[in-house]
């Protein structure tokens, strides 16, 4: 991939950004404190809350953006995505929508992986636009590795040839080993699959709730950040924050998920198949 010169950064952006770093070969551009992504006649600035120092790991199987021709993005997830959704803080559309992604966060508290399967019935059906997937389901596990890894595996045969990024979950307890690893499993299974090691940065201070699962608010924007590292830019830029149809989180436990906001971005003209 040939480098880009990195574009111009206004200073203010970069005033009270934490640190990041970038792993893999070296080969990326990388300026203190912003995230450098190459490949594309633009450039933009990734960052980290103030105060976080995080090196970011490679993610394998590579990034998704030179992957996929269209910029249509479905996130697929639990409490942990759903935080970071219009309903409460934007902060996954606030770091995807300016890298050129459109974005549905399908996402409600306390689902299971099959969860996945149940988004993927309705939207996939109904939609047939979508250029690639983020999948973030196991922080609710019931103990049965095989059934848990069959799921993930169905999903991402529903969403196959589209490529799709895996993320594994923090390790708040011992059984997480097991998801992380059919995830891993899964991810190695198909070219069309990356995997985001969510485990990792997790672990960062300040990163997660006391809770040692959900996301502090700076984790929010961290964890957003991650994700976008991990797609990359898409191919257009017409980027949109697009309509949910799942937003049920009831099941959450009191004091989970953030104060939701007043009003849900609506789909732009721009967001239709």
């Amino acid at each position: 991939m040939i480098k880009k010169l990195f574009g111009v950064v206004a200073v203010a952006i970069l005033a009270g950004c934490g640190s990041l770093s970038i792993g893999g070969n070296g080969d990326s551009d990388v300026l203190s404190g912003v995230g450098r992504i190459p490949g594309y006649d633009f450039g933009t600035a990734i960052t980290l809350p103030e105060g976080f120092e995080i090196e970011l790991p490679e993610i394998k199987g590579g990034l998704i953006g030179p992957k996929v021709s269209g910029n249509r993005l479905l996130m697929i997830g639990d409490s942990i995505l759903a935080s970071t959704s219009s309903r409460y803080g934007n902060e996954m559309c606030d770091a995807l929508v300016p890298l050129g992604w459109q974005v549905a966060i399908e996402a409600e508290a306390s689902r299971f992986a099959e969860f996945g399967v149940r988004v993927l019935d309705q939207r996939l059906n109904a939609e047939a636009g979508w250029d690639a997937a983020v999948v973030f389901l196991g922080t609710n596990y019931e103990g049965n590795k095989d059934s848990y890894a069959k799921q993930i595996r169905k999903i991402v045969q529903k969403l196959a040839p589209r490529p799709v990024l895996l993320v594994t979950t923090s390790m708040f307890r011992n059984t997480q080993r097991e998801v992380n690893a059919a995830i891993s499993v899964v991810a190695g299974e198909s070219e069309n699959v990356s995997l985001l090691d969510w485990e990792m940065i997790s672990k960062a201070k300040g990163v997660l709730n006391n809770d040692g699962v959900h996301l502090s608010p700076k984790g929010r924007s961290v964890f957003a950040v991650a994700v976008a590292r991990a797609l990359d830019i898409a191919p257009y830029r017409d980027g949109a924050c697009l309509e949910s149809k799942f937003r049920d989180d009831s099941a959450a436990a009191k004091d989970v998920m953030p104060e939701p906001v007043d009003t849900v971005n609506e789909p732009t003209a721009s967001s239709t198949p």
